[in-house]
């Protein structure tokens, strides 16, 4: 079979001369999209400057867009500079033709990107924060369009979609400077009601860092037996620490002084404490 090498080394031959001659060209798209590239980073840095010290991770997430804009934008005119002919148009109709493909492949992806843009423009919480909802409960690590990352209180991370937070019931533990804690106990005593809960009221009182204004509460909230006086009763109390950890610190301080204001003491001690109140 005779093999015709010489319109094989004409086309080469052409495409070499063809590529040699959009050598200057190459070399100006790629200074131009270099160009647009370090533009991309000083609007990027421009805007987290702008944003630091409020809206940080909105800043970011901006920043990032505009930067991606930016190179596409270089990516375009590199083109126009290689090829002549391409016009933004074309782009516009490849990308129309496979936008509802597109839609429906990344549903899930759009949907929590949007989610995340929302997020970020209202800020029901921040880095940093403690937030739960559903099962998971945590401080928030980073903010991202996509998802969420918080950091639990056993030290593992969960990556939380934007959708379900924007769906969903948060609570943000550290939105407010003060907080409300509680807690509910069953109490056994023949003696006098209002005596107990004084007791109570006055150990609490006493705890570092529980708030005078509001001033701690005992509440009774069931009465269990009426012939053996057996009731609950809720400590209501307010601190100005509202994360977990002095949450749980706040609660060994106070459950341990009413432990030791309702121990049982000697009948003498309690009739000299009887008669100097």
């Amino acid at each position: 079979m005779h093999v015709n090498f010489s319109a094989f080394w004409d086309s080469l031959h052409r495409i070499g001369t063809s590529f040699i001659g959009r050598l200057p060209s190459l070399a100006i798209a790629v200074v131009v999209f270099l160009g647009f590239y370090v533009l991309s980073k000083l609007v990027g840095r421009v805007i987290r400057r702008a944003t630091k010290g409020h809206r940080e991770n909105l800043g970011m997430v901006f920043a990032r867009l505009t930067g991606a804009a930016v190179v596409m934008l270089g990516v375009l005119v590199g083109l126009s500079v290689v090829a002549p002919s391409f016009q933004a148009s074309d782009l516009i109709k490849v990308l129309g033709i496979g936008s509802v493909a597109i839609g429906f492949a990344f549903q899930n992806i759009l949907q929590n990107f949007l989610a995340g843009l929302l997020l970020l423009w209202a800020e029901p919480f921040r880095v940093g924060d403690e937030i739960k909802i559903d099962a998971f409960e945590g401080t928030v690590e980073e903010i991202q369009p996509r998802a969420t990352i918080i950091k639990t209180y056993d030290a593992r991370r969960v990556m939380i979609p934007n959708a379900d937070l924007f769906t969903h019931a948060v609570t943000v533990n550290t939105a407010l400077d003060n907080r409300r804690w509680e807690y509910e106990f069953p109490v056994k005593d023949g003696d006098d009601l209002n005596r107990i809960k004084r007791l109570i009221v006055d150990a609490v009182k006493k705890v570092p860092g529980v708030l005078q204004d509001p001033a701690p509460e005992a509440l009774v909230t069931s009465l269990d037996d009426p012939q053996t006086a057996s009731f609950k009763v809720r400590v209501l109390w307010w601190t100005k620490a509202n994360r977990h950890h002095e949450m749980l610190t706040s609660y060994d301080q106070v459950l341990t002084a009413i432990e030791g204001a309702l121990r049982p003491r000697p009948a003498n001690l309690n009739r000299k404490q009887d008669q100097a109140a």
